[in-house]
């Protein structure tokens, strides 16, 4: 008897002690225990041996959203072009979606001759040129997709941005409108005839201020906005969900410009990739950390710094559809040290984590990791609980603005010791 208590009560304590753990340990301790080593980024080997921990992580999601902190990181983009490759050919990812024009890279990308100097040239006309004048960029760009084709399961591209500005979009959408809205009968039922073309001006002016010297005047701005607002509700009437209707959508939210109007414009363009254009593949999304970011809505502050780094981003609005949610994995960057700069800009040292920061935890002679969120969330009991990191760009968002539990943000993070901004390509 006196044995049987003192096994009970040994196994009491043994219970209690594995209980204790799980819903005690703080994610500083958990970071520690799971990162995972990645000792290259050379997107030109293929030895994935160092990616399948990411690849346990993401499991079955049909969606991968990566980040970046800055528009020029060369590591990150990097990092970025192995794990699309490792995507690609380990788990049958075969789309890429860009923070780049909705209509004129997913649009433009169906007539393009899939031959590699096509591909390339379109691409590089049609993807933003702080990704396809770098460095860093190239071999995805010139090398990676193109060769795809010489392959049974190529690469589809797509964008989602709402920023109808580049190639395509310049020369073919305002003619492809007026085509469509010629079709509906439209032009001459919702306009007059000379307000039909002030109306295709706008649209034009609207496409091509970022390249032009052009005066958008007020009156511009209202013949736009009332123009697409009559043709958007004559949508609602017939099939408010078709592509054009998004396309409409689009250019009413860039005509607002802010960020969180445009972060919605991205989150429907990309629920329209991933549920109609591309609902049967597997895709990879490639945009900022502050694009991709979760839980947004759920962060508050009466602080006036918190609108400039938090708002609702397309992360939080996309996921926020359970569906998607359950089958889209978030990897956001971080990194510790270096420098930082986009194409155009003069290259600037990055600020140092917090000495309680995420950074801070990581060993120093490790160059590169993978953190995986999904795993502490499920199995310990308070995963809210704020913590400090860099993001979502290369600075710490202080305490005093917003307390930020970054393994809601992000389901995973990829660790970047040293920083160094890309290096733009040689014509």
């Amino acid at each position: 008897m006196h044995l049987f208590k003192s096994r009970a009560v040994f196994l009491t304590v043994i219970y209690f002690s594995l209980f204790s753990s799980l819903h005690a340990q703080n994610i500083e301790t958990y970071v520690k225990n799971n990162l995972t080593p990645i000792n290259s980024i050379d997107p030109k080997t293929n030895d994935y041996r160092e990616l399948e921990k990411l690849g346990e992580a993401i499991g079955d999601s049909k969606i991968v959203m990566l980040g970046e902190q800055d528009h020029g990181d060369a590591p990150a983009f990097l990092a970025k072009t192995k794990i699309i490759k490792y995507l690609r050919e380990k788990k049958g990812f075969n789309v890429i979606a860009f923070e780049s024009d909705f209509y004129g890279l997913t649009k433009g990308w169906e007539e393009v001759p899939k031959k590699p100097d096509s591909i390339y040239q379109f691409l590089k006309a049609n993807i933003y040129p702080l990704w396809t004048k770098s460095d860093a960029f190239e071999y995805l760009l010139k090398e990676y997709i193109p060769e795809s084709y010489q392959t049974p399961k190529p690469l589809q591209l797509a964008g989602f941005d709402n920023q109808l500005i580049l190639d395509y979009s310049y020369f073919h959408l305002v003619k492809n409108l007026d085509g469509y809205l010629k079709q509906q009968g439209w032009h001459n039922t919702l306009f007059s005839g000379k307000e039909y073309q002030d109306f295709l001006e706008s649209v034009r002016a609207l496409i091509a201020k970022a390249r032009e010297k052009i005066d958008f005047s007020k009156d511009m701005h209202k013949t736009l906005k009332n123009g697409l607002a009559r043709i958007s509700d004559e949508q609602k009437k017939i099939d408010g969900k078709s592509y054009w209707a998004l396309v409409i959508q689009n250019l009413i939210s860039y005509n607002l410009n802010s960020n969180e109007i445009r972060d919605k414009a991205m989150a429907d363009n990309l629920r329209f990739l991933v549920t109609q254009k591309y609902k049967d593949e597997k895709i990879i999304v490639w945009a900022a950390n502050s694009h991709i970011m979760k839980y947004t809505d759920l962060l508050n502050s009466d602080k006036k710094d918190f609108g400039q780094v938090i708002w609702k981003n397309m992360g939080t609005d996309f996921t926020n559809d359970p569906s998607l949610s359950q089958t889209t994995y978030v990897l956001g960057f971080t990194s510790k040290e270096g420098t930082a700069g986009r194409l155009g800009t003069s290259p600037f040292p990055i600020q140092s984590p917090h000495k309680k920061g995420l950074e801070n935890w990581i060993p120093d002679n490790l160059n590169y990791c993978f953190i995986d969120f999904e795993d502490y969330n499920a199995k310990f009991n308070n995963p809210n609980s704020p913590f400090l990191m860099k993001g979502p760009m290369h600075f710490t968002v202080p305490k005093k603005v917003v307390k930020i539990p970054w393994n809601k943000v992000y389901d995973g993070i990829f660790y970047i010791k040293t920083m160094y901004p890309t290096k733009r390509v040689s014509e």
